[in-house]
C-alpha cells in the first residue's frame, strides 16, 4: 500500500474549504439567493443531519433548492457577514477528510444571531474535493 502524505491532503482540503467559505460569505453578504456558485462544493447525494432532521438530498435540484433556501433565510435575517472560526481539518486517508468549523453569523448591525459548530465530510471525487455529508454538532 503506498504511503499518502496526510499533511498535504489536509492542506489541500483547507485551501478548498477556504474557497467555499469565501464564496458562501460573498454570496450571502451580497444578498444573492442563486446558489449556482456553491454547487461545485457539494456532491449529490449529500447527507445533512441536525438535531431536528436527517436529510438526504438525492438530486442536484434538491441541493439547489436547499442552498437557495439557506441563502434566502440569511437575506431575510438581515445578514451582514460570517466568520468561520476554529477551522480543523483531519485527513482520514488520501481521498477523504473531516472539516470542523464554527460559523458565527452577524446581522447588518454587527450583532451575532447564530453560532453553530458544523462537521463536514469531504471526499476527493473525479471533479475535485466535494462535501458529501454534514452535521450540526450539539453545543
Amino acid at each position: 500500500m503506498p504511503h499518502t502524505d496526510l499533511s498535504a491532503v489536509e492542506a489541500d482540503v483547507r485551501t478548498w474549504f477556504d474557497q467555499y467559505v469565501s464564496t458562501f460569505i460573498g454570496l450571502a453578504a451580497a444578498g444573492r439567493t442563486d446558489p449556482a456558485p456553491l454547487l461545485d462544493y457539494f456532491d449529490v447525494p449529500i447527507t445533512m443531519t441536525t438535531d431536528a432532521a436527517h436529510m438526504v438530498l438525492a438530486s442536484t435540484d434538491a441541493l439547489t433548492a436547499g442552498l437557495a433556501n439557506e441563502l434566502q433565510t440569511l437575506r431575510d435575517a438581515d445578514y451582514g457577514g460570517s466568520a468561520a472560526l476554529d477551522l480543523q481539518v483531519r485527513a482520514l486517508n488520501g481521498r477523504s477528510a473531516l472539516v470542523e468549523v464554527t460559523w458565527v453569523r452577524n446581522d447588518s448591525g454587527g450583532r451575532e444571531f447564530q453560532r453553530v459548530r458544523v462537521l463536514y465530510l469531504a471526499a476527493r471525487t473525479v471533479a475535485g474535493w466535494r462535501t458529501t455529508a454534514s452535521a450540526i454538532l450539539s453545543p
